[in-house]
Parts: structure tokens; sequence; C-alpha cells
């Protein structure tokens, strides 16, 4: 009788040998008012499934304040979020098609309501900057944070 499973009598596959890369996920949003929302969530995803769900506060805290500038501020009609987890550092980019840099990282004084977010990124994150644009040219530049997570030996 043909069978479409394997052969008890075969040696066990051995199980893939995990990559060195740093694994790198992207996301497409357009740039709407939600799109803060969807990129939090999309961080927020990506750190619970590779086990740093203590970095998911500050993560997506720092991912809301970047795509929230992007919608506020850039040009285009999109923006692109590239999580990129190399452990055990996490780094999120924000791309939009503005070639403006953002301004200096400081909390205002007073009660603004606005100028706020890169200050917060800058307090609450282990690094932040400005990445040029993505190859293929669509976007023009980058805003990334980094945050350090646990090791992988740790989890």
């Amino acid at each position: 009788m043909d069978s479409d499973h394997e052969s008890d009598d075969r040696p066990p596959r051995r199980p893939p040998v995990p990559s060195r890369d740093p694994y790198v996920y992207t996301l497409q949003s357009s740039r709407h008012a939600t799109s803060a929302k969807v990129c939090r969530d999309f961080v927020a995803c990506v750190l619970n499934s590779v086990g740093q769900e203590e970095l998911v506060d500050t993560a997506t805290l720092c991912t809301s304040e970047l795509a929230t500038n992007a919608f506020l501020h850039a040009e285009g009609d999109s923006v692109m979020l590239r999580v990129v987890i190399e452990p055990p550092r996490f780094r999120v980019l924000v791309y939009d098609a503005s070639a403006e840099l953002p301004t200096a990282a400081c909390l205002p004084a007073g009660d603004r309501l606005h100028g706020r977010g890169l200050g917060l990124v800058a307090a609450l994150a282990d690094a932040w900057g400005t990445a040029e644009g993505d190859a293929v040219g669509m976007y023009a530049k980058g805003v990334w944070f980094e945050l350090a997570g646990k090791e992988e030996d740790e989890a």
C-alpha cells in the first residue's frame, strides 16, 4: 500500500541549526492616523514572539513616538517599520519619505503638548539616531532606537 508519510525505519531528521543572522521583520503601513497603533502592535507581537517581553512597554512607547512623528511631519503616502533583532540588541527603524532630519531630542520645558517624542525616545532607549533611506529609494531617511534585551541563555 502506497503512503504519503515517511517510513519509520529512516533516521530522525536533525533539527535545523539556528541562524546567526539577525531576525528582521518589516511592516509597510500607510501614513495615516492609525499608523502609530499598527506599528506599536507589530513591535509588541514581534517581541512577545521572540521571548523579549520585558522590552514591550519601552519599545512600544518609542515606536509610537517615531511613527507619530512620521505621520505628523513626513511626506509621502507610507512609512516602513523595520524590526531588527540581534540578541541581545533590539532595533526599530521607522522610514519615511522626508529628507528632513528630526530636531534635537530634548524634553521641552513647561506644559507644551508637542515636541516631547524624541526626548522620550532619547531618555528611554539605549541609543537612537537616523539612518539613510532604504535601498530602493522609496524612503529618504529612517529614525531608529535600540534597546538591550536579555541574552538567549537567560531566557
